[in-house]
């Protein structure tokens, strides 16, 4: 009867990992700000990277303006997308300070988690 017990509880104590496992979502942090049509082009890709600092948080302003120099007319903004690339859950967080869907211009700010860096793709689309 012992023998029995005991390998109910191991049978039940390794499926009731294998139900945590299966149930853990790792977080990846995206954000997107707007929404895009089909006759959006794509403005503006930036690669933003960021290395760790041991126990501290690394954080630092994208800022994304249109010089008027290069074009008389700039494009409206319509959506913009922040992509995390670290996919286990370490990445960073992206907000919008200013600007946006509807402006000619963005702040973003991106952050780290501590301890970690950031790394993120953005992608401005505009008409």
């Amino acid at each position: 009867m012992l023998k029995f017990v005991l390998l109910l509880f191991v049978t039940l104590g390794i499926n009731g990992n294998l139900l945590v496992k299966a149930s853990q979502k790792t977080d990846i942090h995206n954000a997107i700000w707007g929404a895009r049509t089909s006759s959006d082009v794509l403005i503006k890709r930036e690669v933003v990277k960021k290395l760790f600092k041991p126990l501290r948080i690394v954080a630092a302003d994208y800022e994304f303006r249109q010089t008027s120099e290069r074009t008389a007319y700039p494009r409206t903004i319509t959506q913009i997308v922040v992509t995390d690339q670290y996919s286990d859950g370490d990445g960073g967080y992206a907000t919008l300070k200013s600007g946006g869907p509807g402006m000619d211009f963005a702040v973003i700010h991106l952050k780290s988690q501590r301890g970690h860096g950031y790394h993120f793709t953005i992608d401005i689309y505009g008409q």
